[in-house]
């Protein structure tokens, strides 16, 4: 064999070699991209089985108000909580509640500010007054208009009347003298109130009468009227003050003419249970609490009451208003 042909050999093997080396470099190449591939696939299949689990815990966190990614609408809203109504010191001398009687005399002075309005000007129902001057507090027209205008349709009359509203301290003190006068001091003191003891100086307490269209009176307490009256007056937010079963604890004897206004809910429960104003108040005292209010159902809605001598109180989440007793505390009632 001559030197050319060993030459040929080598340059065929050299060429061979290198074909060798580039098949095998193309096989792991191949091999490299095929494991890429699979590891990145399995990784995106990690992250999806991730999302669900991932949502979820969103989903939760917005719900907590944690998270700050989570979506606008389920974030937590903020609500206040519910503020503490500090009662002024005269409170307990305020409001519809006010226990007047022998022991508890009217402060005028915590009152200065009631506002009484005339009856004749600004009545709805044109019913006769025994005087013209007669006013009661403003806000115990409406209630007042309306029983008066009910009863007389009930009746198909045209005369129940008021013969006796607001009294100040001298108008009261002229009637207690002028019925010693008449009849003894004995008799005052057995039917007429004694000065600044008086319902009647709270503006919430009126005396119906008869009055008929000639001008002449009858008596009330033998009338219809008075029987409806005692039946319906709650339904407008008054009560039968003096009942004839109840003078033990009043200090006053029946009197079937006077009325006087506590508000709906607590002349319902007044007079579905017998309860004399004395004894209401009681009653609230020693069985009811912020926490504990009595509940009282009524034709317009139902409420709760109850009694406090605390100097605050939580304010209620609906409407609701404060009356002192004129005794001991505050009767708080509030709409549920």
């Amino acid at each position: 064999m001559n030197r050319s042909d060993n030459k040929r050999r080598a340059a065929r093997r050299r060429r061979q070699q290198r074909r060798a080396v580039f098949s095998v470099m193309a096989v792991l190449i191949v091999i490299l991209v095929v494991i890429a591939v699979a590891v990145t696939l399995g990784g995106n299949k990690n992250k999806a089985s991730e999302t669900p689990a991932n949502s979820d815990a969103a989903e939760t966190s917005s719900q907590d108000g944690t998270s700050a990614s989570a979506p606008a609408e389920t974030e937590a809203t903020v609500t206040e909580a519910p503020a503490d109504v500090t009662l002024s010191s005269d409170q307990v001398r305020k409001g519809d509640l006010l226990l007047v009687n022998g022991t508890y005399q009217y402060d005028f002075d915590a009152n200065s500010d009631i506002n009484l309005v005339n009856i004749k000007e600004t009545q709805t129902y044109d019913y006769p007054l025994s005087k013209e001057e007669f006013m009661v507090a403003s806000h115990i027209m409406a209630p007042l208009d309306e029983m008066i205008r009910a009863c007389d349709e009930a009746m198909g009359t045209h005369y129940t009347s008021i013969s006796s509203a607001y009294r100040t301290l001298e108008y009261q003190q002229n009637v207690w003298q002028q019925m010693a006068d008449l009849y003894g001091e004995s008799y005052s003191e057995k039917y007429v109130a004694t000065p600044g003891y008086s319902e009647h100086h709270t503006g919430l307490a009126v005396d119906l009468g008869i009055i008929y269209g000639d001008g002449s009176e009858g008596s009330f307490s033998e009338s219809q009227n008075a029987v409806w009256m005692k039946e319906h007056c709650a339904d407008y937010g008054f009560v039968r003050r003096y009942a004839e079963d109840k003078i033990e604890i009043t200090g006053i004897s029946n009197e079937a003419w006077h009325f006087r206004y506590v508000g709906v809910p607590h002349a319902r429960y007044m007079v579905d249970h017998n309860l004399c104003l004395e004894e209401y108040i009681a009653y609230l005292r020693d069985h009811t609490s912020p926490a504990e209010p009595l509940e009282i159902e009524t034709g317009s809605g139902r409420y709760g009451v109850y009694f406090t001598e605390e100097g605050t109180f939580t304010e209620p989440e609906k409407a609701y208003t404060v009356s002192g007793n004129n005794v001991d505390g505050c009767i708080v009632t509030f709409e549920m």
